[in-house]
């Protein structure tokens, strides 16, 4: 049977001590130490014993090995503590709910949003947060960003955490009124949309007016249809990614279920006052 132990003394001068499972044992080098390197102070040991539980061997544990165990014990933690906290989470929140935040956090960060068929460029795929970053750009400076991972999304990304905190705000906030927090990502989507879209006609008419044509009406005529063309042409080149589905998606679900939630709670409270 072999035990895990940790040299105590060495046997330099006198008999040596090992701990086993806070036992003490004694031992001695000749016919018990298998290996070439002489005990320590601190070595970690495999220790045999006999079935009357005298020390027949003792084998020193190589630190690759030991580093192994503990990389491979802290893994198991890690997972049970994960575990444990899972299981927490979907029982105070419910698996659907979680499931839905997991996807709109999956639509924001990771897929793509919106795809920009860029001539000069190629196709430029843009993520939720990366639209944010380019929102909060004060410059087309700025905007050169994007090589380095895209402007910073500032105020918008502080608003789009809390939205997305929004749903769970019922329990954390006994208030009816924290059940409609479930709208919130669905109402900062399409504020966000609407201000992209306001940004985007913006730089088309200020790039229109800089090439404008000079006076008569039949020029102004020309230059507005121009206007018009070039917006025409520009939404054109932009396709909606699945990142834009998947979030409106989740988010329709946390507007149901907030908004159904404050209904209920409504009618009971009206129910309560009426007893």
């Amino acid at each position: 049977m072999s035990k895990r132990g940790t040299i105590m003394r060495d046997p330099s001068a006198g008999p040596g001590l090992v701990m086993v499972q806070g036992q003490q044992y004694q031992f001695a080098l000749e016919g018990i130490w298998r290996s070439e390197t002489l005990p320590k102070p601190g070595l970690v040991v495999d220790v045999d014993f006999d079935p009357v539980g005298q020390v027949t061997a003792m084998t020193p544990v190589a630190e690759t090995r030991l580093a192994k165990e503990q990389a491979d014990a802290a893994l198991e933690f890690a997972r049970a503590k994960g575990t444990a906290l899972a299981s927490g989470m979907v029982a105070r929140f419910g698996a659907p709910r979680l499931i839905a935040a997991g996807l709109l956090v999956v639509g924001w960060f990771f897929l793509s949003t919106v795809s920009v068929d860029a001539a000069i460029f190629g196709k430029l795929k843009v993520t939720f947060w990366q639209v944010l970053g380019l929102l909060n750009a004060d410059s087309p400076l700025d905007m050169l960003a994007w090589g380095r991972g895209g402007p910073s999304a500032g105020l918008y990304g502080f608003v789009a955490v809390a939205c997305l905190a929004g749903p769970f705000l019922a329990y954390f906030w006994k208030d009816n009124r924290a059940h409609l927090g479930g709208v919130l990502p669905l109402v900062f989507m399409v504020v966000v949309a609407l201000l992209v879209r306001h940004a985007l006609y913006s730089a088309l008419s200020a790039a229109g007016n800089a090439a404008g044509f000079g006076g008569g009406a039949e020029y102004e005529s020309m230059h507005a249809d121009m206007q018009r063309q070039a917006k025409a042409e520009a939404m054109k080149a932009i396709s909606i990614g699945a990142g834009a589905y998947l979030s409106v998606l989740a988010s329709l679900y946390f507007a149901v279920i907030g908004v159904k939630g404050f209904l209920v709670r409504q009618a009971g409270d009206r129910a309560l006052t009426q007893e």
